[in-house]
């Protein structure tokens, strides 16, 4: 007995014009569904019973009815077939000229999934599987709220990338819309973002997604490159000082947390365009239009004496100075925002407020002479 391995096509016999049964011989499925690869039993009777009385069975093919096996009638007439099915199929059993009423036996396919590749925040992880057989009907994968088909190849597999860009944890289902015939199924996994620690010299892409979450925060960078430079460094100092946080410059899991529910700073005076320095936290804002469009860390007076207040800037000073201070803004006597080589995460300086040296040329550009700059205790 030949087992059956091709896609039966149903729609000749099913669609065709209902015919009245033909009494003298039937045929029943010990189960309408069975799994991908499975047995099934397909047992019928003869009347008049006739002991040894030939039956044959049929599969219904693109060309008709096709012989699978044969087997004898039992003395009260009855008989049964056993064979594989790796796709639905119609059956029909024939004893001395006269046709059973056709059976169709539907297919539970075989749906396999693995997660392959890093679960560290940014990295990359994929979705791989197979199912069997292929054209049992459409997958959908869903991920994180969102759904999107799966392409599947002749032989079954398939392979999709999975988001590893927040901190969160994750259900991934895949999900069969059947073709006719076939049963619906589904598989899942689960996976968790492992949240690594990063400082400076790091590199790949967890610094990547830690820089784009930074620069989605306004927190100022010099780029996006997946290297944990000092400009990265810097730009965790501001965001830890804002969140008034330990000021290590170093991402921890607690970090990460933070960063995942963090939004982008407010501006203490939430109109028109200026700039804001905080003393008590050791930042400095840049306002337009009343929202923080940049955030840098800066370190002011060692002693507190920076002058609080509504300032003005009332010149400018491109380069360095004797004092090495770096592209100038200055807001009171000799009192200004300038780079410096030097910027602590606590007050460091003679008064004024010190940014990072690469931070220095943009501010300086951007700012003009009557530019307020409020200073905050």
């Amino acid at each position: 007995m030949k087992p059956v391995r091709a896609l039966v096509v149903l729609a000749v016999l099913l669609g065709a014009p209902a015919q009245a049964a033909t009494a003298g011989v039937t045929l029943a499925p010990d189960r309408a569904i069975v799994p991908y690869g499975g047995t099934v039993k397909l047992v019928g009777q003869v009347d008049p019973p006739v002991a040894g009385q030939a039956v044959e069975l049929l599969v219904q093919t693109e060309a008709g009815l096709a012989p699978v096996g044969a087997a004898p009638a039992a003395a009260d007439g009855t008989f049964s077939f056993s064979l594989p099915v790796s796709a639905p199929a119609a059956f029909v059993a024939r004893s001395a000229g006269v046709d059973s009423a056709p059976v169709v036996v539907g297919v539970r396919p075989l749906l396999r999934v693995r997660l392959n590749g890093s679960r560290s925040l940014g990295g990359r992880l994929t979705i791989t599987g197979r199912l069997l057989p292929a054209p049992a009907g459409a997958l959908t994968l869903s991920v994180g709220g969102r759904s999107s088909p799966l392409a599947v190849g002749g032989d079954g597999r398939f392979q999709a990338r999975l988001p590893t860009d927040r901190i969160d944890s994750y259900t991934v289902v895949v999900q069969l819309a059947p073709a006719p015939n076939f049963e619906a199924v589904q598989a899942a996994a689960r996976y968790r973002i492992q949240l690594p620690t990063l400082d400076l010299g790091s590199h790949g892409a967890p610094v990547r997604t830690l820089e784009r979450r930074l620069a989605e925060l306004h927190y100022v960078l010099r780029g996006v490159n997946g290297y944990f430079g000092y400009d990265t460094y810097e730009a965790v100092l501001a965001f830890q000082k804002v969140h008034r946080v330990s000021r290590t410059g170093r991402v921890t899991a607690a970090t990460w947390r933070l960063l995942s529910r963090a939004g982008v700073p407010r501006a203490r005076v939430p109109r028109g365009d200026h700039i804001e320095v905080d003393k008590s936290r050791e930042v400095l804002f840049e306002v337009r239009k009343g929202k923080v469009v940049r955030v840098v860390h800066v370190s002011t007076g060692a002693t507190g004496n920076t002058p609080v207040g509504r300032w003005r800037v009332y010149s400018k000073m491109p380069g360095y100075n004797g004092s090495r201070m770096y592209y100038s803004l200055f807001f009171l006597r000799g009192f200004a925002i300038h780079g410096y080589a030097s910027v602590p995460p606590f007050p460091a300086s003679h008064g004024c407020v010190r940014t990072p040296i690469w931070f220095a040329p943009g501010l300086y550009s951007r700012w003009g002479r009557g530019t307020t700059i409020l200073v905050f205790p």
